[in-house]
């Protein structure tokens, strides 16, 4: 991936891509409900898209809870993503 400069442009970033890993990864705990957040979540995300806001913006949104959330079921992983994605594209 080339270099970018995330107050300039999305240009090399690859939000969309690194947008829909992070979602793939909240997918697992959504279909779980295994915290009273994720139906209120997803009816957002549906609310947000209906829109046309992207996932980008949604996760942009719920960034503490979701952090807080992933920290608390110990999913490492899909909250590498998620800071990865704050970080580079946030």
């Amino acid at each position: 991936m080339g270099k970018f400069d995330r107050y300039v442009s999305f240009v090399n970033a690859d939000w969309q891509g690194r947008s829909a890993r992070v979602m793939e990864g909240l997918i697992a705990h959504i279909e779980a409900r295994d915290s009273a957040f994720w139906p209120y979540f997803e009816r957002q995300r549906e609310l947000a898209h209906a829109r046309g806001l992207d996932d980008l913006r949604v996760l942009h949104n719920f960034l503490p809870t979701l952090k807080e959330l992933l920290e608390e079921l110990g999913d490492a992983a899909t909250l590498e993503q998620l800071e990865d994605l704050e970080e580079n594209c946030m």
